[in-house]
């Protein structure tokens, strides 16, 4: 079936099209040529992340160290330190807003906590956004825990993580996420790893 198009509309439709041709064009030209510069700042500031979590010298190569790992069923991406400590980026859909992603350091023991940071999320600002670093130091409180002597939970359900005054929800997903995660890299960080 051919599509009719009047005549008094033909010249407009056209214009707007190629209007429309030329603004994607220009949008996509400026997106590939800052592209790089994104990148550089993506990998600058995950590189302040895994610097906050430890002391311990941290280079660009560390991200080439990136590996997509999977730990009970829930994919994730390691990262494996120079010194033996293990980085493993994780994510949580329980978060109030959305997904949740955190980088979680490990120690060489495979047992202990480094710290935290929160990647990225879409919480409640002035509420949930408290697990960021920047606004609270609640998630300060992850450094040195460990597996045995902590219970991964806020203290609501029994834990021994404060929550937020009026946002539970946010820092019971992380605290279970970091719980989780370290769990079950104690089960199965040798065959997670056997890929080096």
């Amino acid at each position: 079936m051919k599509l009719f198009i009047p005549s008094n509309i033909r010249k407009p439709a056209l214009i707007l099209g190629a209007f429309a041709c030329a603004c994607l064009i220009s949008v996509s030209a400026v997106y590939w040529l800052v592209r790089p510069n994104i990148l550089a700042q993506q990998h600058a500031a995950l590189l302040a992340n895994f610097r906050a979590i430890t002391p311990a010298d941290i280079t660009t190569a560390l991200l080439d160290t990136a590996t997509p790992i999977t730990l009970d069923g829930q994919a994730m991406t390691y990262y494996q330190g120079q010194n033996g400590e293990h980085f493993i980026e994780a994510t949580t859909g329980k978060g109030y807003s959305g997904d949740i992603i955190a980088l979680i350091g490990i120690a060489p023991d495979n047992h202990t906590l480094l710290g935290v940071r929160i990647l990225s999320h879409k919480e409640t600002p002035g509420l949930g956004d408290k697990i960021e670093a920047r606004i609270s130091p609640w998630i300060l409180g992850f450094a040195g825990k460990k597996l045995g002597d902590t219970r991964f939970a806020v203290k609501k359900d029994g834990g021994d993580f404060d929550a937020f005054t009026g946002a539970t929800i946010t820092p019971r997903a992380v605290t279970e996420l970091v719980g989780a995660v370290l769990q079950a890299w104690a089960k199965h960080a040798d065959e997670a790893t056997q890929h080096e």
